[in-house]
């Protein structure tokens, strides 16, 4: 397999996303600042507070806003606060971001377990197990760092081309949960300022918090 083909296979694979910029014309976010849904845990650090229309993919008649506060004390502790009835202020002390669509290619864990059968076929020359994700000692090194240029090349965690994206694909941590997520829906996921990097997933009707450092 070359690594054209397999970032086709990552592409194929890609999920709907919206990156937030500082430009751009539809606002969407408010970046810091005072969070506009009050949080009544604390004292917590305000991340994000975004309209609710984004949430469900920018499209639809969805009202209110959500805020995004986490625990940096203790760096686990996180708070999703709704609100139906509120709005983003045109005038606040936060970084207005605008809605930019795109798509979010996966990670080579997902190609590696989601892929075509030409990619099962070439882990099998490889001798090596879909289930057991991606790791150094892969023998076919060439068409790997062709697919991960590609990969970083999309993912503002590595250009800081966005402040945050709603959507698209999660990337695997330290923390060995990447399999686990896949079941469940990636709400919201941070770039701009140092770690902690904070995600945002929703398991049924709950929103979890979970904050990331290397």
């Amino acid at each position: 397999m070359t690594g054209d083909q397999l970032v086709d296979e990552g592409r194929r694979l890609a999920r709907p996303c919206i990156y937030l910029r500082t430009t751009g014309d539809d606002f969407a976010a408010l970046w810091g600042g005072e969070g506009i849904v009050p949080c009544d845990q604390g004292p917590f650090r305000h991340w994000l507070s975004i309209s609710s229309r984004q949430i469900s993919g920018g499209e639809g008649e969805r009202s209110g806003c959500l805020s995004i506060y986490t625990n940096e004390d203790d760096c686990v502790t996180g708070v999703v606060a709704v609100d139906e009835h509120r709005v983003l202020p045109g005038v606040s002390d936060g970084i207005h971001l605008y809605a930019h669509p795109a798509s979010s290619m996966p990670p080579l864990e997902a190609v590696f377990k989601l892929g075509s059968p030409e990619v099962m076929r070439w882990l099998a020359t490889n001798n090596w197990e879909p289930e057991w994700g991606y790791n150094d000692n892969f023998p076919d090194r060439l068409p790997v760092e062709v697919y991960e240029r590609a990969y970083q090349a999309q993912l503002p965690l590595f250009d800081d081309s966005a402040h945050a994206v709603l959507g698209g694909w999660h990337m695997p941590w330290p923390d060995g949960d990447w399999e686990e997520l896949l079941q469940k829906e990636l709400v919201v996921w941070t770039f701009a300022d140092p770690e902690p990097w904070v995600e945002v997933w929703r398991d049924g009707q709950n929103l979890r918090v979970i904050q990331r450092t290397t």
